[in-house]
């Protein structure tokens, strides 16, 4: 519950220092890509479940100096194998410019349904500006709680993620 505060008012002070800057000192930036996920989890009781997924993401970044504030959206079809589409909505509060890192969360909709746990993620990657396009390249560990798919036999989807963006600029 203290890590559930923490990452919340980490964002909400990114957000608002985002806001509070001058339009000449921040960018703007949308965009989308691929989202590769390999679920980490010993998942015993389900041997059909696919611990391989591909994603599309969409994806905003907004950015002021060395800091960094991204909304996506995560679309993941037959996600475990299952034929249902899965969407993950998610946020990250990064530091860095062409090397960066930070701390975000995000939670699941699949089969009708928000999941119960929201799951945290650990993120690195690297920013190339080409001209008015970018291409983020990054990895990302994340630890989510499968108490929503009960019947895996597990208690964790723990995740490493691998994703590239292409963005460009709208300031």
């Amino acid at each position: 519950m203290k890590r559930k505060r923490i990452i919340t008012l980490l964002l909400a002070l990114s957000f608002s220092f985002l806001l509070s800057t001058p339009s000449a000192e921040a960018d703007v930036r949308i965009g989308g890509g691929l989202h590769y996920l390999r679920t980490l989890g010993d998942i015993k009781d389900a041997p059909e479940f696919d611990e391989n997924a591909i994603g599309f993401m969409g994806s905003v970044l907004f950015t002021h100096m060395m800091f960094r504030l991204e909304g996506d959206i995560e679309v993941i079809p037959d996600y475990g194998a299952s034929e249902k589409t899965l969407f993950e909505p998610q946020a990250y509060a990064m530091v860095g410019r062409f090397i960066y890192g930070g701390v975000g969360i995000g939670i699941g909709y699949l089969d009708e349904g928000w999941q119960s746990n929201p799951f945290y993620a650990l993120r690195a990657g690297v920013d190339f500006y080409v001209g008015g396009l970018d291409l983020d390249v990054f990895a990302s560990y994340r630890f989510q709680k499968a108490n929503d798919l009960e019947h895996l036999g597990s208690d964790d989807l723990d995740a490493i993620t691998f994703g590239a963006l292409i963005r460009f600029s709208i300031r």
